[in-house]
C-alpha cells in the first residue's frame, strides 16, 4: 500500500481525496516540486524547498502551516512507501474556494499534497553506451512565466504526446530558433570541450540538478558558460545533454532526423559529471 500526506495527515493512496472546488483543480492555481530520494535520503532537499518557497512567494500562495515540518514529514513518507528510490511529488495549491472565480477570495487556506512513487535507476548508470535519447524540437508556445514552477503544464503534456507518438524520448522548446529548454529538462551542449547551457530567465526553469550539474563541473575544473544556444549549434556539437531531478543526466543522440556526431562515453564530458553526480553533496 502506498502512502501520501494530504494536509495534516498521512492517507493511503486508495483514500485520499481532494476537494473538486481546490483552485489547483478548477485553474491550475498551484506550484509543484519533485524531488528524488536515493536509498532513503532525499537529494538536494533544501535546493528544493527554496525553489518551492520562491514559486509560493512569486504567485503569492500561502505556505501551509505544515511547511516547517516539510522535511519530517518527506522522511516519514519515504519510511512509509519504502521503495529504495523514491520521487517525492509535493503540490501546493491557493486552496478550495467557495465559488468557481477567476480572482481568489480572501484568507484561503492552501492545500497540501504530497506523495512519492519509486524512482527507476537511471539507465545511462547500467549502460553508458546505450543510444542517447531521440528528442523532438518544438516551437515554444508556452506562457512567459516558466521559472515558476507551476502544475499548468498543457503545452509540455501536448508536446510530449505527440514526441511520444514519434517515438521520440523528449522534446527541446524553440523560441525564434532559440533553445530554451526540455518539456521536462534543462539542456545542455558541449563545444571545443566546454560546456554551454541556456542562461537562466524567465524562459526556462532554474533547474535544481541543472545547478547541482553546474556546481559539480565547477568542482571538477570543467570549463563551461552560460550562452544562448540555436538548434544549429546543437547539431554541431560534441554532446548534447538534458538534466532533470528523476532523469538525472542522459545523453541525446539524436534530433528531429537528425542524428548527431558525438563523443564516445569514455571520452564524453556528460559521463564525468554523471560519475560525480553525489560527490560534494
Amino acid at each position: 500500500m502506498d502512502w501520501t500526506f494530504l494536509n495534516n495527515s498521512f492517507f493511503s493512496k486508495e483514500n485520499v481525496k481532494i476537494s473538486p472546488f481546490d483552485r489547483g483543480f478548477l485553474f491550475g492555481d498551484s506550484v509543484y516540486e519533485v524531488i528524488p530520494v536515493y536509498e532513503g535520503k532525499a537529494f538536494l532537499l533544501e535546493d528544493h524547498l527554496t525553489r518551492l518557497e520562491r514559486s509560493l512567494m512569486e504567485t503569492k500562495i500561502k505556505k501551509p502551516i505544515s511547511w516547517k515540518d516539510f522535511p519530517k514529514i518527506i522522511e516519514e513518507l519515504v519510511k512509509r512507501n519504502s521503495y529504495k528510490d523514491q520521487q517525492i511529488y509535493v503540490q501546493i495549491t491557493r486552496g478550495v474556494d467557495e465559488h468557481r472565480n477567476h480572482i481568489p477570495s480572501k484568507n484561503l487556506n492552501p492545500t497540501c499534497f504530497i506523495s512519492s512513487a519509486e524512482l527507476s535507476i537511471n539507465p545511462f548508470r547500467i549502460n553508458p553506451n546505450r543510444p542517447g535519447l531521440e528528442v523532438k524540437s518544438v516551437e515554444d508556445t508556452r506562457w512567459s512565466r516558466c521559472d515558476i514552477k507551476a502544475v499548468t503544464l498543457l503545452p509540455n503534456v501536448m508536446a510530449l504526446r505527440e514526441a511520444n507518438y514519434l517515438n521520440k524520448d523528449e522534446v527541446i522548446f524553440l523560441k525564434e530558433d532559440k533553445v530554451n529548454e526540455g518539456a521536462a529538462s534543462n539542456v545542455f551542449a558541449v563545444f571545443s570541450g566546454v560546456v554551454m547551457t541556456p542562461p537562466v530567465s524567465s524562459k526556462i526553469l532554474s533547474g535544481v540538478t541543472r545547478n547541482h550539474v553546474i556546481n559539480t563541473m565547477k568542482h571538477r575544473n570543467i570549463s563551461f558558460e552560460e550562452q544562448e544556444l540555436t538548434i544549429e549549434d546543437l547539431y554541431k556539437a560534441e554532446e548534447v545533454w538534458m538534466t532533470s531531478s528523476t532523469k538525472e543526466l542522459q545523453p541525446v543522440s539524436k534530433i528531429d532526423d537528425k542524428k548527431l556526431k558525438l563523443t564516445q562515453p569514455e571520452d564524453s564530458i556528460w559521463l564525468k559529471v554523471l560519475n560525480s553526480f553525489f560527490i560534494n553533496t
